[in-house]
C-alpha cells in the first residue's frame, strides 16, 4: 500500500505543525483507555492517565509515558486493551518522521494529553465520568479546553431514540459544556444506529479522502451516518478523513524501517478535528469554542450533490480567516428541537423524529406487539424502520425468515439492511450460503460483517470473507467468495 499523505496536509494545513509549540499550554481530555508504548515517552509529564474508581475516587498516573509496553498496571487486561487510546494520543502528538520526503507529525504535540479511563461499559459509568472530568477541570495548570469522546453514548442502545438529556454521558459532561469546554465527538461509523450527538457537541463524521491532500479526488463515505438526532438537530457538524490515518508503528515495540500503523473510523476523524482545535486554541488564545467551531464550518468545503449537510474541514482556510478577518461568527442550528411527551399523538406525527421517539418508548415499555412492529418496519422513515426491525430481533419461524430475506432485498437504506442481516444471522444454517454470499459486496459494513460471521461458522465448507471498512476494497475482499459461489452453479 502506498503511504498516504500526512494527516496535517489532508486536513488543509499549509505546513506541518511545530513540534515544540503546536498545542502548547492547552489541555485535551481524551475519554479512553491507554496502552503504554515507547512512542509516548517524548510527552513526559504532559501525559496523564486518570482512572476513576467505583467509589468515585480519582487517581492520576503522571509516569505513564515512561512505563513499559506491558507494565504491571495493565496486567489482566486483554492484549488489545488501550490500543484505541494509544492510537488517539499518537495521532495528536507523535514525533515527526519522514517517508518519501513527507514529514508526518501529530497535530498538537506540545499540548497536555489527559487520558481519562472512567470504567466505561459498566454500571455507574456516568457518575464516574462526571467525577473524572470535574476533577480534571479543577487542575487549572492543565488548561483543558477540549474533551474528545469517540464513543459518546457509551453502553447505551444505539438504535432506540431518546432526547439527548436522557443519555448518561450528556448529563455527565453538562457542567463542562457550561464552563465553555468544547466537546468533540465521533458521530458514528455506520448507518446501523439512530443515536447521534447533541447539538452542544461538535459532532464529526468522516469521508474518504483517498489518502491524499488533493481535495478534488475526495469522495463521500458510502455508509456514513447522518440525519437528525433525538432532539431534531441535524448531525454531524463537520467531516474529516476517516481512512488510513498514518501513525508511527505501535503494534509492538519494534518495527521495520518505513513501517507505519493506521488509525481510522470516525474515532480517527474526531481525533483530527480535536487536534486541529487544540492547535487553533493554542495559536489564538483569545478564541472561544463558538468562534472556533463557526470558523471551521464557514471555511469548510461541502461536497456537491451530497445529502449530508456537513462539509469537509479545511484548516488552512480557517487559519487564513483568523489571521485576516478575526470577526466572531455565530454557529447555526440546522433544525429546531423536538420533544415527545405524549406517545399516542407522536406515534402518528408527520415528524419522523417524534415517531421514532414514541416507537422507542413503546419498545422499551414492551407496549407493542410483533404485528405492529412489522407495520412500522415499512414506515417511510429509516429511523422508524431501524427501531422496528431492531426490536423484532430475529425471525420467529420459517415463514418469517423468508419475509426477512424478502425485506432485506427490498430495503434501500443500509442501516435497516444491517438489522435484517443481523436478525437472519441468528439461527442461520449452511443451506443458506447461496443467499448470504451475494451480500458480501453490500455497501453497509454491518451487512458485510454478518456475511463474514456466517461463513466463519462453516470454515471447513466455505471460503472466508475478510472484513474491511475501506469502500475501495469491498470488491477485492469479496472476490474469493463470489468466485466460489459462481462455481457452484
Amino acid at each position: 500500500m502506498k503511504i498516504p499523505d500526512p494527516t496535517w496536509a489532508r486536513l488543509g494545513f499549509l505546513e506541518p505543525p511545530n513540534f515544540d509549540t503546536s498545542g502548547q499550554d492547552v489541555g485535551i481530555i481524551i475519554i479512553d483507555r491507554l496502552k503504554p508504548h515507547p512512542a509516548l515517552r517524548h510527552l513526559g509529564h504532559r501525559l496523564k492517565y486518570i482512572t476513576v474508581q467505583p467509589d468515585l475516587s480519582v487517581h492520576c498516573n503522571e509516569e505513564v509515558a515512561y512505563q513499559a509496553y506491558a507494565d504491571s498496571f495493565l496486567k489482566g487486561q486483554d492484549e488489545g486493551a488501550g490500543m484505541h487510546g494509544l492510537q488517539t494520543v499518537l495521532a495528536l502528538s507523535h514525533e515527526p518522521f519522514a517517508i518519501n520526503g513527507d514529514i508526518h507529525i501529530g497535530l498538537c504535540p506540545a499540548a497536555h494529553m489527559i487520558v481519562l479511563d472512567h470504567g466505561a461499559f459498566r454500571e455507574g459509568e456516568g457518575e464516574r465520568l462526571k467525577a473524572g472530568v470535574d476533577w480534571i477541570l479543577e487542575q487549572k495548570a492543565w488548561n483543558c479546553k477540549i474533551i474528545l469522546s469517540t464513543g459518546w453514548h457509551a453502553s447505551e442502545d444505539i438504535v432506540l431514540l431518546r432526547n439527548s438529556q436522557e443519555h448518561s454521558t450528556v448529563r455527565a459532561l453538562q457542567s463542562a459544556v457550561q464552563k465553555g469546554v468544547l466537546v468533540v465527538c465521533a458521530n458514528g461509523n455506520t448507518r446501523l444506529g439512530n443515536v447521534m450527538p447533541p447539538i452542544d457537541y461538535f459532532a464529526v463524521g468522516g469521508y474518504d479522502d483517498c489518502g491524499t491532500r488533493d481535495r478534488y479526488v475526495h469522495i463521500p463515505f458510502p455508509d456514513e451516518p447522518f440525519g437528525r438526532n433525538g432532539d431534531g438537530h441535524f448531525r454531524p457538524d463537520i467531516l474529516a478523513p476517516r481512512l488510513h490515518l498514518t501513525l508511527p508503528f505501535c503494534e509492538s515495540v519494534t518495527c521495520e524501517e518505513g513501517q507505519v500503523s493506521y488509525y481510522g473510523g470516525t474515532s480517527g476523524a474526531a481525533t483530527l478535528i480535536a487536534g486541529a482545535a487544540t492547535y487553533l486554541f493554542s495559536k489564538y488564545p483569545g478564541l472561544n469554542k463558538e468562534h472556533l467551531c463557526s470558523t471551521l464550518l464557514r471555511h469548510a468545503d461541502p461536497f456537491v450533490d451530497y445529502e449530508n449537510n456537513a462539509p469537509r474541514v479545511n484548516v488552512g482556510r480557517a487559519i487564513r480567516s483568523l489571521e485576516f478577518e478575526g470577526q466572531p461568527e455565530q454557529r447555526i442550528l440546522w433544525k429546531s428541537s423536538v420533544k415527545s411527551d405524549a406517545v399516542k399523538p407522536s406515534i402518528r406525527s408527520s415528524d419522523e423524529v417524534e415517531r421514532g421517539l414514541a416507537l422507542s418508548r413503546l419498545v422499551e415499555q414492551e407496549q407493542i406487539n410483533r404485528e405492529e412492529l412489522w407495520r412500522y418496519s415499512r414506515d417511510t422513515s429509516s429511523i422508524v424502520r431501524k427501531i422496528a426491525v431492531h426490536a423484532l430481533m430475529k425471525p420467529k419461524d420459517a415463514e418469517e425468515r423468508a419475509l426477512y430475506w424478502k425485506q432485506l432485498r427490498m430495503e434501500h437504506e443500509g442501516g435497516v439492511r444491517g438489522w435484517y442481516a443481523y436478525g437472519l444471522l441468528q439461527d442461520a444454517n449452511e443451506t443458506e450460503v447461496h443467499l448470504w454470499i451475494p451480500w458480501s459486496i453490500d455497501i453497509n459494513w454491518a451487512v458485510r460483517w454478518c456475511v463474514s460471521e456466517y461463513v466463519s461458522k462453516y470454515k471447513e465448507l466455505f471460503p472466508q470473507l475478510e472484513k474491511t471498512d475501506a469502500p475501495g476494497l469491498i470488491q477485492v475482499k469479496a472476490r474469493d467468495v463470489l468466485r466460489w459461489l459462481e462455481l457452484q452453479k
